[in-house]
């Protein structure tokens, strides 16, 4: 229920292997939308405009799971656990940049409105260490939380024809002027690396 924040929309089923092991598979779909405002100035020419950007959040997430739990009670997973589980997310921005005075650009920036689809896909792992609670009627509640690695692989297509030049000014003024409007900035421009993950489901025991 966490990934709501991040406009992740996830469903997933847990199978019990063993008296102390399940196996769980969980897949998301991502979607949102972003209408936001940034001011640009020029600093050679003085002049200030405004753009509207509209972003559209598409794309998927799927991580298998397998968990080690203190013990299980009458065929339910419950309790203490420590898990492995893995990652791949792939995520598109499709961005619709509408600037009214294109002199208001910065030089340094790309000269044209950034209009095409920003791709980011990473996959990963970690170690999870988490409490899962079940009431009588079958509704289950987790936490859990714990180190991830996380490697990121990012492209931006533009919806016209660029030169390798303006293709890297144009990458180079995405954060400046699209990811920094964004809810979602700071994990638009993350590093790849260790990170943190934590995380609160509810869930149906069949």
């Amino acid at each position: 229920m966490s990934d709501w924040y991040w406009a992740r929309y996830e469903l997933g089923y847990e199978h019990v292997l063993n008296e102390s092991t399940s196996f769980q598979l969980a897949f998301a779909g991502i979607g949102a939308a972003e209408d936001n405002n940034n001011s640009l100035y020029n600093n050679l020419t003085g002049a200030n405009t405004m753009a509207d950007i509209d972003i559209e959040h598409g794309g998927w997430r799927f991580a298998p799971e397998i968990r080690r739990y203190a013990w299980v009670y009458g065929g339910m997973p419950e309790g203490v656990f420590v898990s492995i589980v893995g990652r791949v997310e792939n995520w598109a921005l499709t961005i619709d940049e509408d600037i009214n005075d294109l002199n208001g650009v910065p030089q340094s920036d790309f000269g044209g409105e950034l209009d095409g689809v920003y791709r980011q896909f990473h996959w990963g792992g970690g170690v999870m260490v988490g409490y899962q609670w079940y009431s009588d009627n079958g509704i289950s509640i987790e936490v859990y939380t714990g180190p991830m690695f996380r490697s990121y692989t990012r492209s931006w297509t533009a919806d016209v024809a660029l030169t390798d030049g303006e293709q890297e000014q144009a990458e180079d003024s995405l954060e400046g002027r699209i990811f920094r409007q964004s809810a979602w900035s700071t994990y638009l421009t993350a590093n790849s690396g260790p990170g943190w993950r934590f995380g609160l489901t509810v869930g149906l025991g069949l």
